[in-house]
């Protein structure tokens, strides 16, 4: 344990996987932000592609920052995401922030009137 720790300060590792977390975090925000204003029709769709390409290009930049993990961890945060669902929302959650026209009980209630 000792030799393990001395190659590693584990704290540090911790504090990277955070700052990725919370990059990755912001990339999410952004994309349903982007699928937003997709569904919306507000935007055209080149200025929308050119948001999506730099989305891509800043998940790449996060991912390439980020400390890689173990098969074991990576099996455990699987387990809770699946299983637990840690850190999930069901729709109606969901729906609770967004507008009523992008809602999916609305648009499922307006597609069966249709």
């Amino acid at each position: 344990m000792n030799a393990y720790t001395k190659n590693y300060d584990l704290g540090e590792l911790a504090q990277k996987h955070k700052q990725a977390a919370t990059s990755l975090w912001l990339v999410r925000e952004k994309y349903l932000s982007l699928l937003t204003d997709l569904i919306m029709g507000r935007k055209p769709i080149e200025s929308l592609q050119i948001e999506r390409d730099e989305l891509l290009s800043c998940l790449h930049s996060v991912y390439d920052g980020a400390p890689s993990t173990t098969y074991k961890a990576y099996q455990c945060a699987q387990r809770a995401l699946k299983q637990s669902e840690d850190m999930t929302l069901s729709d109606a959650e969901i729906d609770v922030f967004l507008p009523p026209d992008l809602r999916r009980s609305s648009r499922t209630i307006s597609n069966r009137a249709a």
